[in-house]
């Protein structure tokens, strides 16, 4: 009776164990796990990016940093100041080294124009306007060495 009892026993575990197995959700508690890890590593990722952009944003209340941005990103200048603009002369800007200052942009070539050639008349790269003509006629004009080539 006893071998039989410890038989029946072991099938009942075994039973259970299968049951279990079968119905406990496992693999779903282990990939949720992970999921939970990944997401708490993600957001502490977005925390300190959310700190990194609240600096940010505390830097651009100060006017220091405005100007300075101003400055070195849309070439504004302070009141009483004045912002000269030095490009290469046609002879080193095609010298052929390719070693200029606007050598490694990637504005096409047909789109640099020299400072010479926006100077002076003579060189084809502006055209006089007359002193009658409209405002808007005079502000185009002085738009058009955008378009000038070389």
């Amino acid at each position: 009776m006893i071998g039989r009892a410890r038989i029946v026993l072991l099938a009942a575990l075994i039973a259970g164990l299968v049951i279990t197995a079968t119905e406990f959700p496992l693999g779903q508690l282990m990939r949720g796990r992970a999921e939970a890890s990944q997401a708490s590593q993600q957001l502490k990722g977005l925390a300190a990016e959310n700190r990194a952009l609240a600096a940010q944003v505390t830097s651009l209340h100060q006017s220091g940093t405005v100007a300075r941005i101003a400055h070195e990103e849309y070439g504004l200048v302070s009141k009483g100041q004045r912002s000269i603009v030095v490009l290469p002369s046609r002879s080193t800007a095609h010298n052929g080294s390719g070693s200029g200052p606007l050598s490694s942009t990637g504005v096409p070539k047909s789109d640099l124009v020299p400072s010479d050639a926006i100077v002076s008349p003579t060189s084809g790269g502006t055209q006089k306007v007359h002193r009658g003509a409209g405002f808007w006629t005079r502000v185009l004009h002085r738009l058009e060495f955008w378009r000038a080539s070389p």
